[in-house]
C-alpha cells in the first residue's frame, strides 16, 4: 500500500459504551461538512463480512475470548480494505466511532496476552487524532439504567465476575476504563470530560487552518509495559475544536 496516496484523515471518537460516542459523531460529522470536508462515518460490527455474524454469534452469549477478538479483527480490516482506505485515497475525511482501541481494552481486560493483541492490530493505520470521552463508572451507569439498559457483554457477563448484572457491569467497566486510560498514556488521546450533558456538541465550530502535507504513517505498536494512567482533562477555551480541526487539515503534531 502506497501511504503517500492516503489523503485523507483519520478521526476516532473512543470510549466506553454510554459514553455518548455516537451522539458526538452525529454532532461532528455535519459540523465537518460544514468546513467543506467530505465525510465517511464508520464503526466497529458495520463491515458486510462479519459485521452481521458477530452480531448473531453474541445472541448466543457463547464466543470464547480469542474467537472474539478474531472477529472483530476481521471486522476490522473488511472496513479497512473496503472502505476507510478507499476513502483515504479520494481525500474524505474518516470518522469513526471506536477504532482498534476499543478492540484491544476489551481483549486485555478478558485476558487476551497484550503482546497478541497488538500483533493482531499491527496492520492498523494510525489515526490523524484520537478523542477518547472519558466518564467516572457512577456518572456512567444512570445514562445506561435510563437509555437501553445493561448489555450482557459490556456488562462483562462472560467474564463471570458476578451474577449480578448490575455489579457486573460496575467491575466490567471500571477494568474497561482503566485499560483505555493506559491506552490513552501510551498512544497520546485527547482526553475529554463526559460527564456533561452527551446531547451538547463537545465540539464547537471554530477556525480551520489551511491544510497542510501529512503521509500517513502506519501505526506503532508500542511493548507492553505498565504506563502511568491518564488523569482526567477537562478542555476549554476552543481546545477540542482546533484539535479536530487541525487533524481534518494534516497537523500531524495533533
Amino acid at each position: 500500500m502506497n501511504l503517500a496516496e492516503l489523503t485523507g484523515k483519520v478521526i476516532v471518537i473512543e470510549g466506553t459504551d454510554g459514553v455518548g460516542r455516537s451522539t458526538q459523531t452525529r454532532l461532528l460529522k455535519p459540523w465537518l461538512e460544514q468546513q467543506g470536508r467530505a465525510v465517511l462515518e464508520t464503526g466497529i460490527k458495520r463491515s458486510l463480512l462479519a459485521g452481521s455474524g458477530i452480531r448473531k454469534a453474541q445472541e448466543g452469549h457463547t464466543l470464547g475470548r480469542t474467537t472474539l477478538s478474531l472477529f472483530y479483527a476481521t471486522d476490522f480490516a473488511d472496513r479497512l480494505e473496503k472502505e476507510i482506505v478507499p476513502a483515504l485515497r479520494a481525500g474524505i475525511v474518516v470518522l469513526t466511532d471506536r477504532y482498534i482501541f476499543s478492540l484491544m481494552a476489551r481483549a486485555i481486560v478478558r485476558g487476551v496476552d497484550p503482546a497478541w493483541v497488538r500483533n493482531a492490530y499491527s496492520f492498523a493505520l494510525k489515526p490523524d487524532a484520537v478523542f477518547y470521552l472519558r466518564i467516572g463508572v457512577e456518572d456512567l451507569i444512570p445514562r445506561v439504567v435510563f437509555s437501553r439498559g445493561f448489555d450482557y457483554w459490556e456488562s462483562g457477563m462472560d467474564l463471570h465476575p458476578s451474577e449480578d448484572m448490575y455489579d457486573s457491569f460496575q467491575k466490567y467497566q471500571m477494568a474497561l476504563l482503566a485499560q483505555f486510560d493506559k491506552l490513552a498514556e501510551e498512544y497520546g488521546f485527547e482526553v475529554i470530560d463526559a460527564s456533561a450533558d452527551i446531547r451538547e456538541p463537545l465540539f464547537s465550530p471554530a477556525r480551520t487552518r489551511p491544510a497542510e502535507e501529512a503521509e500517513p504513517k502506519v501505526l506503532e505498536m508500542p511493548a507492553s509495559k505498565p504506563p502511568a494512567v491518564a488523569a482526567d482533562q477537562g478542555e476549554g477555551d476552543g481546545a477540542v475544536p482546533q484539535a479536530v480541526a487541525k487533524a481534518a487539515d494534516g497537523d500531524a503534531s495533533t
